[in-house]
């Protein structure tokens, strides 16, 4: 069995992980501190609580203005379209304006007022964004109202998605490593190759409740992500944009993808989303598949599936190098 060396880094509010399978220490050390050094440059330029930040530049534009952002930001918001497309909206990182109006209240979703919600809805929506990708500019539109509100982006966990997909890109390409894993926080992970036990890819698996429930305590992942979403940690902090509502339609959801950033935001629009929906946004997107789980009791388990599945962690979802 070769090594395989292990790295932690604080980052994006969470502890991001590395292991990577190589026999020289000092190599593998380098590569993750590189890394980690990209990583901590995509939080100064996502974070909506850095004043230097894009996303906080963005949330200063008025119609007519433009904002040129770094070729990361742009490659962020076209994933990001991407999934609010294939989503129908259910996926939206222009939620900042809810996000805000929640923290005010403390999560608590009935102590905000019709009149509050109708605001922070009318400032949201992706089709209030304009991207020109050949200059790497941005402008917005006014809101749903006609108000010159700001556009808050808030990306979230994709955020930490798509630092995953920039670090194995990094991994792969500067540094020739073709066995790693790697996972912003537990809630998604990427892999490449194998962990170097002489089996295919890297063992993974949930913890908590949904460990055995959901069906895949351990399953070998190998070039590919798998990201999960709930409300075990953080309560009902997922928003669905197409209605101002907690998307809680699911217990739990899981999506699986060639990219993090991909399977990071489909695990987070599974959760308000209908069966149908879901099977049609996999559809769209080569090599996703989901997993969600229905809120039942454990007893009720032996009379109905807990979870329904589709194209999860199939073999023909891999990666893109």
């Amino acid at each position: 069995m070769r090594n395989c060396h292990k790295f932690e880094h604080k980052a994006m509010s969470t502890v991001f992980e590395l292991m990577v399978v190589e026999d020289d220490h000092q190599l593998a050390q380098s590569a993750a501190y590189r890394v980690f050094q990209k990583v901590d440059r995509l939080e100064e330029m996502i974070s909506r609580f850095l004043n230097v930040s894009e996303v906080t530049q963005a949330s200063f534009l008025k119609p007519g203005q433009t904002l040129r952002v770094s070729p990361e930001m742009m490659d962020l918001l076209l994933v990001s379209t991407e999934i609010c497309a294939v989503t129908k909206g259910a996926f939206d990182v222009t939620v900042g304006t809810i996000m805000d109006a929640l923290r005010e209240v403390k999560h608590r979703w009935p102590a905000l007022t019709p009149q509050e919600r109708e605001r922070a809805l009318a400032a949201c929506g992706m089709n209030r964004l304009i991207i020109d990708r050949a200059h790497f500019l941005i402008a917005v539109k006014p809101d749903r109202l006609g108000n010159d509100s700001p556009l808050e982006l808030d990306f979230g966990a994709i955020g930490k998605g798509y630092a995953l997909d920039v670090a194995c890109d990094m991994l792969i390409n500067e540094w020739d490593f073709t066995d790693f894993l790697m996972h912003g926080g537990t809630s998604t992970v990427i892999a490449r190759g194998s962990m170097g036990d002489g089996t295919d890819g890297w063992p993974v698996g949930v913890c908590g409740d949904w460990k055995l429930r959901a069906g895949f305590d351990a399953i070998r992942l190998k070039d590919m992500a798998i990201s999960g979403s709930g409300f075990d940690e953080k309560g009902t902090h997922v928003v669905d944009a197409r209605k101002g509502v907690a998307a809680v339609r699911h217990g739990a959801a899981w999506s699986s993808a060639p990219t993090a950033a991909v399977s990071d935001g489909l695990s987070t629009a599974f959760l308000g989303m209908t069966w149908s929906e879901i099977k049609t946004a996999c559809d769209a997107v080569p090599g996703c598949g989901a997993l969600v789980a229905r809120e039942q009791p454990v007893w009720m388990d032996k009379v109905r599936t807990p979870v329904r599945k589709y194209r999860f962690a199939e073999k023909e979802a891999q990666g893109r190098e």
